[in-house]
């Protein structure tokens, strides 16, 4: 006999008889499994002696950050000024984070102890070839080789060498500035002229960003993947705080497009320099060759496969990089210049001298000490803007803080709030005036608190190109232009609360008017 099939009751699979209710209770315990993952650090530096700020669930010390309501620096600036202890513990969500006030302690680990502080925090994309090879993020021994076999790009003579062509690229900047002088987007420009030095020099790649009226592709694509976006933001938190979510998601930190079309520009000029190699034997002993280099350096290679795209990854940083701060140090001085017209006429006196003494802009000229007024300008411009907020390092070996009974243990993570020591009014007094004369006096005396390029074996492998780059600029700008205001010239600088870096928000729009 057939009997009848009666479906169970909706009400069985409930824990209450109302879905209403039953959606509370998972919500309800869902956020609470969360919240407890996160706080699952919360007592780490309160188990072992350390002062430090008392994380808010998820965020941890950086909520308003999340929120895109301040940047990073303004938030480690906050928690630096409410210690005199020279180092205590924050949170970047749940990652506890040892920082470094006492610049006596920064010089034991960027510098004495480097060796227990070699690599950085960041994420390494297993899926990545380009990002997890980039100098920046490698990590011990393949980091120190690395290194050791691009420094000779950055030579003294190497420089010199390249001076003529960025000589050429200040001359390029003057003339289209001849053509484009009333309100300019700083930002904009300076990535025009940084761009066509660094593929010159670097590369030999001409991008035409100089060009009046020629549209450069290379540029376009440059400056579309550049500007960081909330997307990236997001992304970039990953790199840093959240590194399973990095593998789990392959995450690529930089834009596809500017990385696709970076790869096959890149390639194109390898594969012709290894061609003039084969027919003649020609070497230019650039960024180029030294890539070359390494694809065939057995040494490098018994250790290091150095195949496929890694080969792309020195120089994509170095454009990248390159590009970005170096584009951002020559905004921001040209906007401080504009707003400060006696510095500007200070430092045009002293290009001037410079110019009269040396028969023209050379490159002995900007190397003469005579002239520090132009370093100095520099130097105060990289301590209101450095080009990140704050080091970081990851400890490898167990280490005992000099002077302290706290031990750093192996994977600890450390910051030094660059930003935070660049505006504290000890070492800096009226931090918020631009000021090029405070480096009459010499810093970093006594421990560090001036890194606006790092400090150690680890610092910015291209500063000097990168200061050269900026003097030939200004010397070729300031004696034939005076940089004033417009209408549309903020008073005050406002940074965009997105990334880790100084970056305006809203654009820069000033006048170049040519001087006789």
């Amino acid at each position: 006999m057939l009997v009848d099939y009666e479906a169970p009751s909706p009400t069985c699979m409930l824990i209450t008889s109302s879905w209403a209710i039953d959606f509370v209770i998972f919500f309800i315990t869902i956020s609470y499994l969360v919240i407890k993952f996160y706080a699952r650090n919360n007592d780490f530096f309160k188990k072992r002696g350390v002062k430090y700020v008392k994380p808010k669930p998820i965020v941890g010390n950086v909520g308003r950050v999340m929120l895109l309501q301040e940047n990073t620096g303004n938030i480690l600036k906050e928690i630096y000024d409410s210690t005199d202890a020279p180092y205590y513990g924050m949170f970047f969500f749940h990652v506890p984070y040892l920082v470094l006030k006492s610049p006596q302690l920064i010089k034991e680990v960027l510098v004495k102890e480097f060796g227990h502080f070699m690599n950085r925090t960041w994420a390494q994309a297993k899926h990545d070839e380009i990002q997890k090879n980039m100098m920046f993020f490698q990590h011990g021994e393949e980091w120190k080789l690395t290194r050791a076999k691009v420094s000779p790009v950055f030579t003294s003579g190497k420089l010199k060498g390249m001076f003529y062509i960025l000589k050429d690229n200040g001359e390029l900047l003057v003339d289209f500035l001849r053509k484009n002088a009333d309100n300019v987007d700083l930002e904009k420009m300076t990535m025009r002229y940084v761009l066509n030095g660094i593929s010159r020099c670097f590369f030999g790649i001409n991008p035409h960003c100089l060009e009046d009226g020629v549209k450069s592709e290379f540029l376009d694509i440059i400056q579309e993947g550049s500007r960081p976006s909330t997307l990236d933001a997001l992304r970039m938190f990953c790199f840093l705080y959240h590194h399973k979510m990095v593998d789990f998601f392959k995450l690529n930190m930089f834009n596809k497009k500017m990385v696709d079309y970076c790869a096959n520009t890149f390639n194109d000029v390898l594969k012709t320099r290894e061609e003039a190699r084969r027919s003649n034997n020609m070497r230019v002993n650039d960024m180029a060759d030294i890539i070359i280099d390494l694809k065939y350096d057995e040494e490098f290679n018994k250790n290091f496969d150095f195949g496929g795209d890694k080969v792309l990854a020195q120089p994509f940083m170095f454009l990248l990089a390159g590009n970005g701060t170096t584009t951002m140090s020559l905004t921001f001085t040209l906007y401080e210049l504009c707003i400060n017209p006696d510095v500007q006429s200070k430092l045009r006196d002293a290009i001037n001298e410079m110019i009269d003494d040396y028969g023209g802009i050379t490159y002995e000229g900007l190397m003469d000490k005579k002239y520090s007024y132009i370093d100095m300008v520099l130097a105060e411009t990289h301590r209101m803007y450095p080009a990140i907020f704050y080091l970081d390092r990851t400890c490898t070996s167990d280490f005992q803080l000099p002077g302290t009974d706290y031990v750093v243990r192996k994977g600890e993570k450390i910051i030094i709030p660059t930003w935070a020591l660049h505006y504290d009014e000890k070492y800096f007094p009226d931090p918020y005036k631009f000021n090029p004369e405070r480096f009459l006096k010499r810093v970093n005396e006594d421990g560090f608190y001036y890194v606006p390029f790092g400090e150690g074996p680890r610092e910015c492998i291209g500063n000097r190109f990168a200061l050269l780059n900026l003097k030939v600029a200004l010397s070729s700008i300031i004696p034939n232009f005076s940089v004033e205001k417009t209408p549309q010239t903020p008073a005050r600088m406002k940074l965009d609360p997105v990334g880790l870096s100084a970056i305006p928000k809203g654009r820069l729009i000033v006048d170049f008017k040519p001087l006789t």
